[in-house]
């Protein structure tokens, strides 16, 4: 039997439970989200991408983002955080000429950022396994970070890729960095090779599946089917509602050779696969825009109708008729919007513009 001192000890030491009935009688913290509805403080946000679809860039406008407060793509970003940044495969005077160039497109000033976005070069300092993890929680510590970031994963990883063991190995690191400086842990990792838009989300990533059952949250990047610099952008997440995806597309000033990514508002987010990646490329769904408006140029259609004349008209299959009405549909700026109307022995269901549809719904009303 223990004495009531050595029970103090174990109580001290040791993790303690929760009751569970105090929970249900309690109210549970507020998260503090970094980005609204999608990552806390504390939590591990894994980055990964296919060859040269500019997942170092993506990062980038995303920490500056952050850093000044600034929403980024289609996320909300509530307040200005503080970032630390370790990025290992860029010498600092091509870093430094990149952070210029997008700050400059983005509009972010230095007194945007203040002192919130500090930049370690750890290329060939050999940074990395669980001595450098160590090294660099000692080094991030007088700047109280809110996000801790590495580029690439590889890099500071120790190890095979491949191994379970090596892989969790880091991960237990970034858990332990988490809880000891408070911050949310970002990284990149590449895509295995071969077609990316073929696996599922939960399968992305090279090496170890661990990878994928450990982060809080994921974003893809993915090679768009028919625009060479745009990337399908998907996200996994554990503890909020799943996202649709959407397309991030680069664009570059060459006046100011200024780089971001903008939001590819009317690009249908068609991810490139072995069946359309080849030769037989298909077109992206918003090249069939202009024949749908053709056909709604006068009035709205009844959805058989127009399916059965896009379908004559475009050649397209039943199937990508359908996907191409959901996502003329479904846009942040609708091309298309339905109407329904169902009575007795009467169902009718329309497509046409907004503006027809708005139209067509006060007629309805006023009858």
């Amino acid at each position: 039997m223990m004495d009531e001192f050595e029970q103090q000890i174990v109580r001290t030491e040791l993790p303690q439970p929760v009751n569970a009935s105090e929970l249900l009688n309690t109210e549970p913290v507020k998260p503090d989200q970094i980005i609204k509805d999608f990552i806390d403080v504390r939590d591990k946000l894994a980055v990964i991408g296919s060859s040269k679809l500019r997942k170092t860039f993506f990062m980038l406008q995303m920490l500056l983002c952050m850093a000044a407060g600034r929403d980024f793509l289609s996320w909300v970003i509530p307040k200005a955080r503080r970032i630390f940044h370790v990025q290992y495969e860029v010498q600092i005077h091509h870093y430094h000429r990149r952070v210029r160039n997008m700050a400059k497109t983005l509009h972010i000033l230095p007194d945007d950022l203040q002192d919130r976005f500090q930049i370690l070069n750890a290329r060939g300092l050999g940074l990395s396994g669980l001595e450098g993890i160590e090294k660099i929680e000692i080094i991030v510590k007088p700047f109280e970070p809110e996000i801790i970031s590495f580029d690439p994963l590889y890099k500071v990883a120790a190890g095979a890729e491949n191994d379970a063991r090596d892989a969790k190995i880091i991960l237990d690191a970034f858990d332990k960095l988490a809880e000891n400086t408070g911050a949310a842990i970002l990284y990149i990792h590449h895509d295995a090779k071969g077609f990316s838009g073929d696996r599922d989300i939960r399968d992305r990533g090279a090496g170890s599946n661990v990878i994928g059952r450990d982060y809080d949250a994921c974003i893809t990047l993915t090679p768009h089917a028919a625009h060479e610099n745009a990337a399908v952008v998907d996200v996994l997440l554990r503890n909020y509602r799943p996202q649709e995806p959407f397309v991030a597309l680069w664009a570059e000033d060459d006046e100011t050779n200024g780089y971001c990514f903008e939001l590819g508002v009317n690009i249908a987010p068609t991810k490139k696969t072995s069946a359309n990646g080849k030769a037989q490329n298909l077109p992206a769904l918003d090249t069939y825009l202009p024949a749908a408006m053709e056909l709604l140029k006068q009035k709205p259609l009844d959805i058989k109708v127009f399916d059965d004349l896009f379908r004559t008209n475009t050649g397209m299959t039943f199937e990508r008729t359908k996907a191409f009405r959901k996502w003329a549909t479904g846009l942040t700026i609708p091309q298309f919007e339905t109407i329904e109307k169902r009575g007795r022995g009467e169902h009718i269901k329309l497509i046409g513009t907004p503006a027809q549809i708005s139209r067509l719904r006060d007629e309805w009303k006023s009858k």
